[in-house]
């Protein structure tokens, strides 16, 4: 027989909007080290060539590389594909390493057509552009949903300022690759902008339309917004760098093996010189 015991705990409050983290102070007794993460080996490749006096080490069974960039301790890993993969390799590796800051470098689509294959964005926002109500002309209504510790959940995360700060200057100095495979070849662009993430690897074109009238993101890919939320909540201060590869579109395999290996390169460039600016 069910129990008549009336619940105490009263059903969440949904607030519906597009809910902005608050900026908060990063938490005390961090070390004086960075952790690097991408999604995919070829996304970190090119931070490990510059890792100096690199050692290979784990946390339980995953791997992870450390060393020097400038003078600056790095550790650098991969956390696989998707949101549930980030979120798991950083609540890990924050909670082990205390790190000052957090970078995830790698590639997205270029949900902004204005963006090139190789263009890096900064993220002076990551948001995660899944969570809500789907509704009939292929829109998001966006809410502030209730979190374990009894907050409205953010949507939409600010880069953290002194990082930012950092990337402006490091963007001064750093000199991309030229795009020399395109016709006719350009030098990629390196500036701040919006990155959103989700668990899909192609949408439809209305998907793409609604997301870009509600948001406004350059780029799209499917871990940042997640690792945003657990520096957040663990006041580690994060950046996102991605580089654009395929147009975000239904089905982008062919495209995006074509041009991922070029985005994850300027990527992986401009995160390094980065680290040189915050060591420096």
């Amino acid at each position: 027989m069910p129990s008549t015991d009336p619940l105490q705990s009263p059903p969440p409050v949904i607030t519906f909007g597009i809910p902005v983290a608050k900026r908060r102070a990063p938490a005390a007794g961090r070390r004086n080290l960075t952790v690097v993460l991408g999604a995919l080996p070829q996304e970190t490749e090119l931070v490990l060539r510059a890792l100096t006096g690199r050692q290979r080490g784990h946390l339980g069974r995953f791997p992870y590389d450390e060393g020097k960039i400038g003078g600056r301790r790095v550790v650098v890993a991969v956390t696989g594909i998707g949101k549930t993969c980030a979120t798991m390799i950083t609540t890990l590796f924050v909670e082990h390493f205390r790190p000052r800051e957090l970078l995830m470098t790698g590639t997205a689509s270029r949900i902004n057509p204005a963006v090139r294959n190789g263009d890096v964005i900064v993220g002076e926002i990551t948001c995660n552009h899944d969570f809500g109500h789907l509704v009939a002309d292929y829109a998001m209504e966006y809410f502030g949903a209730e979190g374990s510790l009894g907050e409205q959940m953010p949507i939409i995360y600010p880069g953290d300022r002194g990082l930012l700060a950092a990337a402006k200057r490091a963007i001064k100095t750093h000199r991309p690759e030229t795009a020399a495979q395109h016709t006719p070849a350009y030098v990629p662009v390196v500036r701040l902008g919006r990155i959103t993430s989700g668990d899909q690897f192609g949408i439809t074109a209305e998907r793409i339309a609604a997301i870009r009238r509600q948001l406004q993101v350059d780029l799209m890919e499917m871990e940042s917004g997640s690792v945003a939320q657990v520096c957040y909540y663990f006041g580690i201060p994060f950046l996102c760098i991605r580089s654009g590869s395929n147009l975000t579109q239904n089905s982008p395999d062919n495209d995006y093996r074509t041009l991922s290996p070029f985005a994850s390169r300027q990527a992986a460039l401009f995160t390094v010189s980065l680290v040189k600016e915050l060591a420096g």
